[in-house]
């Protein structure tokens, strides 16, 4: 058995990984992050879910290479399909997909989601709508991490039942209830980046025509504009606050 080695993107999915007794990891992409998280102990067993033939063959031998057919099972499926029944999965990966996509396999699939599952989610676009979802299905948001990979940056987010789920607003849903909190580096520098293309935007859409759609996206990019440069704002008075209180 080799080493499987995993990009720091999935490499940030795993550490959110509790251990389990089983794991399950739909649109598993060669099936990667399963391997590993059996090679270290982190899953007793494991089901890789594939919506496709070609990566469910290239899976299925990833896993006969690393010789872990008998503890991760490969199988085809529409995302939450490929388990058999509620709570099969300890813990549910669904990572590289787009939010919009991630929210649409856990409404469709809710009721394969054990009470006690461990949800770990890295959308690769629209984050806002995956803890839409959670929030509003009553899912508390336990932990986040923000990671580099290449010229992209990604979230990651790990949520659980149990506890008594609180509304987020607008702008936690946009940055991260805990990211907002952290206030890690990478963090800082995406909304600072974004802060700057919003601002480019709006003066882009304020010399066109003023139609309605113009309008309602200089609205739109006025309103998340206003939330970045709050959130900003109030982080400098608290740091102020720190100094002065010395």
């Amino acid at each position: 058995m080799e080493k499987i080695h995993l990009s720091p993107r999935l490499d940030c999915v795993l550490h959110f990984v509790p251990k389990v007794e089983c794991l399950a990891d739909i649109g598993s992409d060669h099936a990667h992050l399963p391997c590993r998280a059996v090679q270290i102990g982190r899953a007793d067993s494991a089901i890789a879910g594939e919506v496709r033939p070609g990566p469910l063959y290239q899976s299925t031998l990833n896993v006969t290479k690393q010789g872990l057919r008998d503890r991760i099972d490969v199988r085809l499926g529409d995302g939450l399909d490929v388990l058999r029944e509620q709570g099969e999965a300890s813990a549910i990966v669904i990572a590289g997909m787009g939010g919009e996509l991630i929210a649409d396999i856990l409404e469709r699939g809710k009721n394969k989601i054990g009470k006690k599952t461990v949800l770990i989610l890295q959308p690769n676009s629209r984050e806002p709508r995956v803890r839409r979802w959670l929030v509003y299905n009553g899912w508390t948001i336990s932990d986040e991490a923000i990671v580099n990979e290449g010229h992209h940056v990604y979230e990651v987010i790990q949520a659980s039942q149990g506890s008594k789920p609180r509304l987020l607003s607008e702008p936690e849903l946009m940055m991260g209830p805990v990211l907002s909190s952290k206030q890690d580096p990478l963090f800082i520098k995406k909304w600072k980046n974004r802060e700057r293309r919003l601002s480019s935007i709006l003066t882009a859409l304020r010399n066109t025509g003023q139609s309605e759609e113009v309008l309602k996206k200089i609205e739109a990019n006025q309103k998340e504009l206003q939330w970045i440069r709050s959130y900003f704002e109030n982080k400098g008075a608290q740091e102020e606050r720190k100094r002065t209180a010395w």
